[in-house]
């Protein structure tokens, strides 16, 4: 792999259990770099594998054969027993079913470990983060429920009953609001983050975002836009791919950004998460947020006191 520019970080039984897969030739290597990646940045979704794996010079471009030789590749290291499944995430498909409990000992036992104080309420602002691509929401997701952050995927244009939902529930909220987006950058993703901006502050009681007299009133929150960003395409040497001149947002698009385009799964996921840690933290004194640790942790073991004195079931 050092032939390839690769460095070789694995375990000598790792290798070994990349051997036993089955794999052979050119997917042994790519076996190989693609199960670093995933040790080293897990969890990510596929796609976000494939971009780094062709980052690496792995595989020669974002060519649809490319990204299924490398989902067969992972499947069958996931069959096998090498990659563990939980490394990739898949958020776009979920099985719903209700609660239950197989008895009143197991309920209790559930309602022990779920108790959790909203520190956010004593915080003098509030943050939340809304990502284009629900499969992507799940590489940051271990991030925001750390800190008790809410965070929207909103699987495209968001629709208005979305948007007036969020909304009502900001406008209950009587301090300084930070949003932080995660998108696309291409014509597709900037104009999704304007659509829902735009929602939102029209619903939040906000003038239009494109109102030549919203610069002079007071927003109802701050927008940021936390990737992806110009500056990544150098800092992460990511592929830049082509606008689509066929669609009718192109032009604007290549105005105001130019002509390179990227997914936000291009990003390497620690980067993603590491920026949505530091958008967070920057918004929660130190010294506070261990005070409500403390008083989380008295409260959550009063509760456990007042548990056990419940009768046992069967």
């Amino acid at each position: 792999m050092q032939d390839i520019g690769w460095s070789p970080g694995l375990t000598p039984a790792s290798y070994e259990s990349i051997l036993g897969s089955g794999l052979r030739g050119k997917n042994l290597i790519l076996a190989a770099v693609a199960s670093e990646i995933a040790l080293n940045q897990h969890p990510l979704i596929l796609r976000g594998l494939f971009y780094q794996v062709v980052s690496a010079g792995l595989l020669p471009s974002t060519d649809k054969k490319h990204s299924a030789r490398l989902g067969r590749v992972m499947t069958r290291l996931r069959e096998a027993g090498v990659v563990p499944f939980s490394w990739i995430v898949d958020n776009l498909r979920s099985t719903d079913k209700p609660s239950s409990w197989s008895g009143l000992n197991d309920f209790v036992e559930t309602v022990r470990n779920s108790y959790r104080m909203d520190f956010w309420a004593s915080l003098d602002e509030y943050v939340h983060f809304i990502v284009e691509k629900d499969a992507m929401a799940g590489t940051i997701a271990p991030v925001t429920r750390e800190f008790d952050v809410a965070l929207s995927p909103i699987r495209g244009y968001c629709s208005l009953s979305f948007a007036h939902s969020l909304a009502e529930q900001w406008k209950k909220i009587h301090k300084p609001i930070h949003v932080y987006y995660l998108g696309d950058y291409d014509p597709s993703g900037f104009d999704l983050e304007r659509d829902i901006r735009q929602k939102l502050h029209r619903y939040c009681g906000g003038a239009d975002v494109d109102d030549v007299f919203s610069a002079f009133l007071d927003p109802p929150f701050e927008w940021t836009r936390l990737a992806v960003n110009h500056d990544d395409f150098e800092q992460f040497n990511l592929l830049p791919l082509k606008v689509k001149l066929t669609d009718n947002r192109a032009k604007k698009f290549i105005q105001q950004h130019g002509t390179a385009c990227a997914e936000l799964d291009a990003i390497p996921v620690n980067e993603l998460r590491r920026r949505v840690r530091e958008a967070i933290t920057e918004h929660i004194p130190q010294d506070h947020w261990e005070r409500l640790q403390q008083v989380e942790k008295a409260e959550r073991e009063s509760w456990g006191n007042l548990l056990n004195q419940l009768p046992k079931g069967a």
